[in-house]
């Protein structure tokens, strides 16, 4: 079993760094190469770099690699339409590890996965500090950092309290020193008004409540706070009946993650937040079924968005070019993807909530059947609710 294991390990690594030469969204690494390159060849930091800090610094790390690469007299070159080079792109998404839209939350999956096992291990400490970094690369990791701040606040453990505060300042200061002296305007200007969504700008309609309604919000969907105040509820109403526990820390991110999903901008890449939390919950409660359905969630999750907000051609070769066009070039692409996605999250949180089961066929006749019914009524019919 473990040599099993390791070789789809080792066959995986070799089919994403020969992925990453040539395959990754053409606008996110439009952003990360002028950032990079702007360091390395000006000397200047980008503070308008639109995401975390933390990313930006995993980035130049990275290149570095590369410029000393170039300075030595390497020649690098273009494949098809991307912004970057082949080689160039391969530093870029190293670190990374995927390729498709939505680089970086891999990244800030590290930490978060690495949090939970620190949890397991009653390391709160050292999960605080874990969670924080995946926080300040991606906010999705600040969700079970502020369930550990309020067990600690319920079980009126105010020094561990104070100490996870402290160390959540600690590191954000850190982090953002680079930006103290002049980039904290171009900081906000860049990342909180154009990605939190305080610049007024309206709500991406990926999710399937957008989707369906067309409701629409001059900023953060309201959703997304009420959501995520009732989890907090829920989590301490479950403590109290019970002591505190990895599954519980665990199934409560679980439920943060279908809720942003589903009610706030649901963008393709949050759907892999649920993959490597719903593997460790079963796991952690013999749910044999939810470990199958994990995979084919992901799998699934990646071929709706890239046959329905993008195109087959738009990763690798740099340009929206449709190969499928009786999946990829139709009416109504965002509700069939929406509606489908919602019913995986509602399938992920049935295999969560009910006792366990194993993965069956049925599941994913059930998944296929809601694709070809929102592909019949709103791309061949051209049948929409708004």
């Amino acid at each position: 079993m473990k040599n099993k294991v390791l070789a789809t390990l080792l066959v995986g690594v070799i089919a994403r760094i020969e992925l990453a030469s040539f395959a990754g969204h053409p606008f996110d690494l439009s952003l990360f190469t002028y950032s990079s390159r702007l360091y390395y060849e000006t000397g200047h930091f980008d503070t308008f770099f639109p995401a975390l800090p933390i990313l930006y610094y995993v980035q130049l790390a990275f290149y570095s690699l590369y410029v000393l690469l170039r300075d030595s007299g390497f020649t690098d070159l273009v494949f098809m339409y991307h912004s970057n080079y082949i080689v160039e792109g391969l530093f870029l998404r190293i670190p990374l590890i995927s390729g498709a839209w939505g680089t970086y939350d891999s990244l800030m999956m590290l930490p978060l996965v690495y949090g939970f096992i620190l949890t397991s291990r009653n390391q709160k400490r050292l999960a605080s500090v874990s969670f924080a970094i995946s926080g300040l690369i991606k906010l999705f990791g600040f969700v079970p950092f502020g369930l550990l701040a309020l067990e600690n606040l319920f079980q009126k453990r105010f020094k561990e309290f104070a100490l996870q505060l402290a160390t959540f300042t600690g590191l954000t200061f850190l982090t953002f020193t680079p930006y103290l002296q002049s980039g904290l305007q171009d900081f906000y200007s860049g990342f909180v008004l154009r990605f939190v969504g305080l610049s007024g700008a309206q709500t991406r309609a990926y999710n399937v409540v957008a989707a369906l309604s067309g409701l629409r919000f001059t900023g953060t969907s309201p959703f997304a706070f009420l959501g995520i105040g009732a989890i907090a509820v829920l989590f301490i109403l479950q403590a109290r009946k019970s002591e505190f526990s990895l599954r519980s820390l665990l199934l409560w991110s679980i439920v943060a993650a279908v809720w942003l999903d589903i009610f706030s901008q649901s963008e393709p890449q949050w759907l892999s937040w649920l993959i490597p939390m719903s593997i460790l919950y079963a796991h952690l409660t013999n749910r044999v079924g939810l470990a199958s359905y994990s995979y084919f969630y992901g799998a699934i999750s990646a071929f709706l968005s890239i046959t329905l907000l993008q195109s087959v051609g738009y990763l690798p070769l740099g340009t929206p070019l449709v190969f499928f066009s009786a999946i990829e070039a139709i009416p109504n692409t965002v509700l069939v993807y929406a509606i489908t996605v919602m019913m995986m999250l509602l399938t992920m949180l049935g295999y969560v909530f009910f006792r366990p089961v194993r993965f069956r066929i049925d599941v994913v006749v059930l998944i296929s059947l809601v694709y070809l019914q929102a592909y019949f009524w709103f791309s061949l019919l051209r049948i929409v609710p708004f």
